[in-house]
Formats: structure tokens, sequence, C-alpha cells
């Protein structure tokens, strides 16, 4: 049995509320690489139905790599969109502390039951942040790798000089 921790006080409630609408102003980087994904997807499938012909190997890395990052991408715009929620249930209290916090999380078998002292609010925002940044990282490279084969099919596609 853990012992109940204190409610977060009302900084550690505005800091989660905080990190809460920042993880929500991240939705359009979330929308902007779904349809980058979308891009990928849709240049390897005419690929492979031979309704267009790889302008170069450079090209169709670019593509494969643009939708592999993309995996990634949809991976940890899901772990920020569950963030966001959970760190704005502790802002309103609906979540009453950190213990039910990780109870919740080991109940739905997102993390493994732990007795003892949840770990401190300012470690867990540091590690959405952290998270937030990889995200953003991600979705920066997947955009890198779509411009990447649009020079590289257009570069091809142009008469040598």
């Amino acid at each position: 049995m853990t012992l109940p921790s204190p409610p977060p006080d009302p900084l550690a409630r505005s800091r989660c509320a905080a990190v809460a609408a920042r993880l929500a102003a991240q939705q359009p980087v979330s929308a902007w690489s779904l349809l980058l994904s979308g891009a990928c997807v849709l240049a390897l499938a005419a690929l492979a139905c031979g309704w267009a012909v790889p302008a170069s190997g450079l090209c169709l890395l670019a593509w494969a790599l643009g939708a592999m990052l993309g995996l990634t991408e949809r991976y940890l715009a899901l772990r920020l969109r569950l963030d966001e929620g959970l760190f704005a249930a502790l802002a309103q209290g609906a979540l009453p502390d950190l213990a039910a916090l990780d109870d919740a999380l080991a109940w739905l078998g997102l993390r493994p039951a732990s007795p003892g002292t949840p770990r401190p609010l300012d470690e867990r925002l540091r590690g959405t942040q952290a998270l937030m940044r990889r995200h953003l990282g991600v979705a920066l490279l997947q955009t890198l790798c779509v411009l990447i084969a649009l020079i590289a099919g257009l570069h091809a596609g142009l008469p040598s000089p």
C-alpha cells in the first residue's frame, strides 16, 4: 500500500496547466507530420504499384525514411496526448496527487506498479518537455526527408545542361 502523497500545491498545479497548454499548442506539429506521413505513404504506394518510377535511389530512400519517421512521430504524439490529459487532470484536481496518477497508469498497464514515493513532479515535467523536443525534432527530420525526396525527384526530371 502506498502512502498518499500531499496534493500538489497551487504552484505545481499552475506548472501542470502550463505544460498541458504547451502540449496542446504542439498539436499543429502532429498534424503537419501526419500530412507528411500520408505523402510518404502515397509516394511509396505509387512506386510499389508502378504508377511512378523512382527518380533516384536518394529519392526512394528519403520517402521511405520519411514514412518510418512518421511512425516514430505517431508514437511520440500519442505519448504527448496522454501527458497532456494527465497534466490537465492534475492541474484541475481531477487527479488528486501523483500517487493517484501512478496508480491510474499502473491500472492501465502503462507503468509498472511501484509502491513507495512517486516520482517528483518536476522530474515528470522535465521528461515531458524533453519528449516534446524529440517530437519536434522527428517532425523536422521528416520534413527534411520529404524536401530531399521532392528536390531529388525534381532534379532527376530536369534535363542535363
